[in-house]
């Protein structure tokens, strides 16, 4: 059949790396700060670690490092990997997808332009091509409602976060927790006795362990 459809000389697409998100992207291997302890059974379970606020009392003013709390904060971790799972995972299958119907696509044309198919067969292939071609716009034009499901995990990391730190306040008398990053952020120099780093994620921790912040 020599005669292709307009609609599908003109539908190759091409598959390209489309998804990008700020918080959860990146390569790094972060390390867990989840302290576990054998069981009965022998296995690992996450255990409650003492808040021990070593800052000096007539402090006001504290920071903590941003970076180690998205690295070292369970919940952040583990919400960052799902994250970047998810994204990878629909990707990959929308690549798988429009490499298929990239290769069908071609085989149709050059058999078709050898006339190696009747009127009928040529457009139940064609029939076919196209419903795959509305399947690979479908996902494209999903791919935002993905992204934006990973941002609201995002935001939700980020208030659990906000809301333990306010509470972290009141309870030491705190004015404001100064964020700072390895990078600097605007901070340098921080005191050790002013970091409550270890403190904070070692407060997130336990309420994620112990089922509140879940």
């Amino acid at each position: 059949m020599k005669n292709i459809s307009l609609a599908l000389n003109i539908v190759l697409l091409i598959a390209v790396g489309f998804l990008y998100y700020k918080q959860f992207s990146g390569g790094k291997n972060f390390s867990s700060a989840t302290v576990s302890a054998p069981d009965s059974s022998g296995t690992s379970s996450p255990v409650i670690v003492p808040v021990i606020n070593s800052a000096p009392k007539d402090v006001r003013i504290v920071f903590v490092n941003a970076d180690s709390i998205f690295e070292k904060y369970t919940y952040a971790r583990k919400t960052k990997a799902a994250g970047e799972g998810r994204v990878e995972n629909y990707k990959r299958n929308y690549q798988d997808k429009v490499a298929a119907f990239q290769k069908e696509y071609t085989d149709y044309t050059e058999k078709a332009g050898a006339g190696g198919y009747t009127k009928e067969q040529g457009l139940a292939i064609e029939a076919g091509l196209q419903k795959k071609r509305d399947e690979i716009v479908a996902m494209e034009q999903n791919q935002s409602n993905v992204l934006e499901d990973v941002e609201k995990i995002n935001a939700d990391v980020q208030k659990r976060i906000y809301d333990y730190l306010s509470r972290f306040n009141k309870e030491h008398g705190y004015y404001c927790v100064f964020a700072y990053t390895k990078s600097g952020g605007g901070v340098l120099g921080v005191d050790d006795s002013m970091d409550v780093t270890a403190q904070v994620i070692a407060g997130l921790n336990n309420e994620y362990n112990s089922g509140k912040g879940k």
